[in-house]
């Protein structure tokens, strides 16, 4: 895919008052505060799914989208390669506003339509839908995972606007049917990082969206979205022809090959383009 592009017992009247001030203040910062008075926190939930050898640069470049919500305040949960199981991802999930995946795609959707995720095992759409549970209005992240925006690291010609649509579509499918309010996908290096600065900042889906298709880009389509009309679904296209190097893996055996980059479509977003940080529960 493109890259370039955390006690005194006896005491004066005054030292009383002193001492008694001194435990109020040890015990509010002691004791956990009722439940009504806790803020309710924002939090995000980081998946790293096994890459081979761009394993490490993947969690680095995870590690970055962390520090930047940690900066904005809202907690964060990392499972990365080996710690990136169901189970846990599904524990922390409840809490949490955002959820950002970087991975391999797969076609774990419904009829083999594109959709799941690679983990320590692999998730399909429908387990997906079933069993993963966020924050109402929370926000989905696609950081690299072929299909997700459209395009494939296997592409070796132009799929079509089409086809692109439909991968995007039922990839965001389960995290729209579970109630998230948007699902946003890039491959291009530090792209998921500027999408997020741009929404934390104030943007909304469909301003942030824009601000991060490139000016050799173009905004492809802009229609109702096929399984939530009241929803959009973009997709921005890139015109391709430059040189590339493919890198797959069979068996656990690596081969690499030059080539023609074709058209791509390799970022998108499916919901309500004024959907903001400030809608969030």
């Amino acid at each position: 895919m493109p890259t370039n592009m955390p006690i005194l017992y006896h005491c004066t009247m005054k030292a009383q008052a002193v001492l008694l001030l001194a435990i109020c203040l040890f015990s509010a910062a002691s004791f956990p505060k009722p439940a009504h008075l806790v803020h309710n926190k924002r939090y995000a939930l980081l998946v790293v799914g096994h890459q081979e050898d761009g394993t490490a640069k993947a969690m680095s470049e995870m590690d970055s989208i962390a520090k930047l919500f940690e900066k904005n305040g809202i907690g964060v949960f990392t499972f990365y390669d080996a710690t990136a199981t169901w189970e846990k991802i599904v524990k922390a999930a409840p809490k949490c506003h955002f959820f950002v995946y970087s991975g391999h795609g797969t076609r774990l959707g419904s009829d083999g339509s594109p959709g799941g995720l690679c983990i320590t095992s692999r998730i399909s759409s429908s387990y997906i839908q079933e069993n993963l549970r966020l924050k109402e209005n929370a926000l989905v992240l696609f950081k690299s995972v072929c299909m997700g925006a459209g395009s494939s690291a296997g592409d070796t010609a132009d799929i079509g606007l089409t086809e692109a649509k439909n991968r995007v579509a039922h990839y965001a499918q389960p995290f729209m049917a579970i109630g998230a309010a948007g699902y946003y996908a890039n491959n291009y290096s530090g792209g998921v990082h500027g999408f997020i600065v741009d929404f934390l900042g104030g943007m909304t889906m469909g301003d942030a969206f824009a601000q991060s298709v490139y000016a050799s880009l173009s905004i492809e389509l802009d229609e109702p979205y096929e399984f939530d009309k009241a929803k959009r679904i973009c997709l921005s296209s890139s015109p391709g022809g430059n040189k590339y190097v493919l890198t797959t893996y069979a068996n656990g055996k690596k081969t690499t090959k030059e080539g023609i980059s074709p058209k791509g479509y390799d970022i998108a977003y499916v919901g309500n383009p004024n959907f903001s940080v400030s809608d969030m529960e």
